[in-house]
């Protein structure tokens, strides 16, 4: 890619400062990167962002132009390109935590921002320049307004040294501690985004940062005689054709520990009983579903009816 086609692919004048040409870079990654734009071209359109950035950076393009004046200098000379990695973490949680919703604290790592530096991961020096005071830029104020341009005695020339903290990278690990709502009726294997909880991935025109997602992956682990459909939690009770048709109690085991239920009179197989407010956040049901046990010979039966 030319220089003067990477300015353009940036939106930018020939000669921006490295400064503005990494906020606006940070910009436009923020606007078109493919977890936030839809745009089916956003891929192909954060590629070419990219290019034309490294280009401007090298201070070379494929037609070896410079507009960066005399000598062998290079405002735009590291490397810095901030990658957009989401984090994976995990979490388990148990059966009745699942059905009725709860709050954990999840502890993980990520790339932070550099505090030292401000994610530049380069610290900016005195180039010497009297003019702009080596800041290679010029401030002005007209009428209350502030404009900020190249200083036209060095051309906006970077004199910088790698920041020592991050070693360039703009970001340092980081241990982070959240607190995550795990919604009520959540299954198995399910994944929650936890928005802009991920890496650091720059800023927007150097004012709002800006942080990848990280996806939660929750494990639920499973309880014995009870599981999950919809908002009701399904479980079994086992009880003899005797049982059935006169009717009995049972004690049946729920998220809330044990609870008798009575059985109705002539009671049919996979009918159900149902305890209210047993399922998801209490609003749902517990269904218990009868499994009568027919035996072979019923004479006994017929004569326990008769008595």
């Amino acid at each position: 890619m030319k220089l003067s086609e990477a300015y353009q692919e940036l939106e930018l004048p020939q000669g921006t400062s490295s400064e503005d040409a990494k906020k606006q870079y940070r910009k436009l990654v923020a606007k078109w990167h493919p977890d936030q734009n839809k745009d089916p071209s956003a891929e192909d359109k954060i590629k070419k962002i990219n290019e034309a950035y490294n280009c401007i950076k090298d201070g070379k393009g494929n037609d070896r132009e410079s507009n960066f004046g005399q000598g062998s200098w290079n405002p735009f000379h590291r490397q810095q390109v901030i990658q957009l990695e989401h984090i994976e973490v995990s979490l388990s949680i148990n059966f009745k935590d699942a059905i009725l919703g709860c709050k954990r604290d999840l502890k993980y790592s990520r790339q932070a921002k550099c505090v030292k530096c401000e994610g530049a991961g380069e610290m900016k020096l005195d180039n010497g320049c009297k003019r702009c005071q080596g800041k290679g830029q010029i401030t002005h104020n007209n009428r209350g307004m502030i404009f900020v341009s190249t200083c036209p005695e060095c051309q906006g020339r970077s004199n910088t040294q790698e920041c020592t903290i991050c070693s360039g990278e703009g970001t340092i690990k980081a241990d982070v501690t959240i607190n995550v709502s795990v919604p009520a009726g959540i299954t198995n294997n399910a994944t929650l985004r936890l928005q802009s909880m991920g890496n650091y991935a720059g800023s927007v025109m150097g004012l709002m940062d800006q942080y990848t997602d990280a996806f939660c992956h929750v494990a639920v682990a499973p309880e014995e005689g009870l599981s999950l459909s919809g908002k009701d939690v399904i479980s079994t009770a086992q009880i003899s054709l005797l049982e059935a048709l006169k009717g009995c109690t049972k004690t049946t085991k729920t998220i809330f520990g044990q609870k008798e239920i009575v059985i109705p009179q002539m009671s049919k197989h996979k009918e159900e009983v149902i305890i209210p407010h047993h399922g998801v956040e209490g609003t749902g049901s517990q269904r218990v579903i009868l499994e009568v046990s027919y035996p072979n010979d019923v004479s006994a039966i017929l004569t326990a009816l008769e008595n």
